[in-house]
């Protein structure tokens, strides 16, 4: 009789604990494309053969925004792109990481190439601007993410281990050291910062492999991480959604890995105390997508960034 490899064990016991859960329609980001995944898993719409896609939005008017290293694009079911900002093609001096559609109609932008997050309006003039502290030579080093509050303030997400705060002004306003907040697993990338309606903030800690609740005080109320799931093979803690029943949505991409034990878990939904709801896994996703092959690696990847829940 064969042994069972850790990765059809973890397969099979997450299969178990999801079993009757339904999975809701989601807009993906991922690698080098944007995708709709329908509850049984199909992929329905695709938009594919843009680099470095670390964020993404449905819009109110059906289109889908989303972020693509050099430009953000906004793109209608159809594939047309009805609006755009773009920088200069050059990986060293540019790189624009994130992208966030506003109540007040203007697109948050974090452009790390220029240091700074920056608020433009439909006819690309930015409204307002925020200098960010990075001293990361190289722009891919220094951010992935930046939020607006509904309190009006600013949030960037500095790729090596903290989340700034600012007023519209450019005051700092708050401070989260992430190497100060429970214990650090691996190396620090502040993927991602969800403002949640509790007022706290979900943040993603990218290869350090934690997703954390943080309150106002800067004190953990929730993670997920190896020590509070243990069974779960973390790779890079990405995008996450907190779902109206309190549930979380995480994005577990498979970027850079070594293991393909770690690329088991994409995608999945986890209760507050620790049960998966569902999961997607690699095999989901294997000939519905096509998978990203990185020279030094031989292990096709899937690379999910981000999630948004689609009505």
């Amino acid at each position: 009789m064969k042994k069972k490899t850790a990765a059809v064990l973890l397969a099979g016991s997450l299969a178990a604990w999801a079993s009757g859960a339904e999975i809701p329609r989601m807009l993906l980001a991922a690698g080098n494309k944007v995708f709709v995944m329908e509850p049984d898993k199909t992929v329905s719409w695709v938009f594919d053969g843009v680099g470095g896609v670390y964020d993404a939005w449905p819009m109110t008017n059906g289109n889908v925004l989303f972020s693509s290293k050099f430009a953000v694009l906004e793109v209608t079911p159809e594939k047309k792109t009805v609006w755009e900002y773009r920088v200069e093609p050059n990986a060293k001096l540019n790189e624009l990481d994130s992208c966030q559609p506003l109540e007040n109609g203007n697109i948050l932008i974090m452009d790390s190439g220029h240091n700074r997050l920056i608020e433009v309006n439909r006819a690309k003039e930015i409204q307002v601007e925020i200098p960010l502290p990075s001293k990361a030579e190289s722009s891919h080093g220094r951010y992935r993410i930046g939020r607006k509050t509904t309190r009006g303030t600013y949030l960037a997400g500095m790729l090596q281990d903290r989340v700034l705060e600012y007023a519209a002004n450019g005051t700092l306003l708050r401070e989260i050291n992430l190497k100060t907040q429970g214990t650090q697993q691996g190396g620090f990338f502040v993927f991602d910062i969800v403002e949640l309606k509790n007022g706290n903030l979900l943040i993603s800690t990218g290869f350090d492999g934690r997703w954390l609740e943080v309150t106002p005080d800067n004190k953990i109320a929730w993670e997920v991480s190896k020590k509070t799931m243990p069974e779960l093979n973390i790779c890079f803690a990405g995008g996450a959604v907190r779902l109206p029943n309190g549930n979380t949505i995480l994005c577990n991409g498979d970027w850079h890995v070594k293991k393909s034990a770690n690329q088991v878990v994409q995608l999945l939904e986890v209760t507050p105390d620790y049960q998966v709801a569902w999961s997607v896994s690699h095999s989901d996703l294997k000939g519905r997508i096509a998978p990203v092959q990185e020279k030094e690696n031989k292990l096709a990847q899937f690379q999910l960034t981000q999630v948004k829940v689609l009505p």
